[in-house]
């Protein structure tokens, strides 16, 4: 058994050991508490596939609770909430906090069916997480200046190497646009180029224009721009490719 197959399950005063049947068949190795300091340190200090916090007929989730399952150990362990058919608060805080919640009485058959979906579902997350984290890296070490602005040229995201390119720093992109870069010359030839996204005569378009940094350096450099769509009619933003001609 592994390290992560293992199930928190806070009691409370109620004793659900009824359910070691179920959970055990979900393939969890389970810990079962009716300490809520003891449930917020099990949830600092190790690492589950999935949480289970028993609020039945409580007035709310113990803010105690609350801080402890944003620990780092658990960050995209599911978490389940039990609640009474009156337990309002209790429901709005699940909904809140994104928790999946399960109305008390349940037949055993239930949270197996839900302790299924949530380890599911957390696979998923990781997945997409670790995608994310491996498309950031890729993004950022990227060999060629990475630039996205909105509509407007306004920075929404840049690399490592369009700042080396450029020869500035974060801060130097603050209250200036993309556009404002490109030398006064040059800029009709960068705005018929976007213009042809705009209208949709091609996906990408290429074209050589001189940037001028905040130190007054002109930089010589081909780009190459794409437009990302949110639906057919909105552009949501420009992508550009930038490198430094010598």
């Amino acid at each position: 058994m592994r390290a992560s197959d293992r199930l928190l399950f806070y009691t409370g005063e109620i004793d659900f050991h009824f359910l070691e049947s179920p959970i055990k068949n979900c393939g969890f190795e389970a810990e079962y508490t009716a300490n809520v300091k003891e449930f917020a340190r099990l949830c600092l200090e190790k690492e589950f596939e999935m949480i289970i916090y028993n609020a039945y007929e409580e007035e709310e989730v113990d803010p105690l609770v609350l801080k402890s399952l944003k620990g780092k150990n658990n960050l995209f362990t599911p978490v389940l909430i039990i609640a009474g058919k009156e337990d309002k608060e209790v429901m709005n805080t699940a909904l809140r906090q994104q928790y999946d919640f399960l109305i008390f009485p349940f037949s055993p058959d239930e949270i197996t069916v839900r302790l299924q979906l949530a380890v599911k579902r957390k696979m998923t997350e990781v997945t997409i997480h670790n995608k994310l984290v491996d498309y950031s890296i890729l993004f950022e070490n990227f060999p060629t200046g990475i630039l996205q602005t909105d509509i407007d040229g306004n920075f929404k995201r840049f690399n490592r190497e369009l700042k080396n390119i450029l020869g500035m720093n974060d801060m130097d992109f603050t209250g200036i646009n993309f556009f404002q870069l490109c030398h006064p010359d040059d800029y009709l030839i960068e705005r018929q180029s976007l213009d042809r996204l705009l209208r949709k005569e091609s996906n990408m378009v290429s074209f050589e224009v001189r940037l001028i940094n905040n130190d007054g350096k002109t930089i010589v450099s081909r780009i190459k721009a794409s437009s990302v769509w949110k639906d057919q009619s909105t552009l949501g933003s420009f992508i550009f490719s930038i490198q430094q001609i010598v």
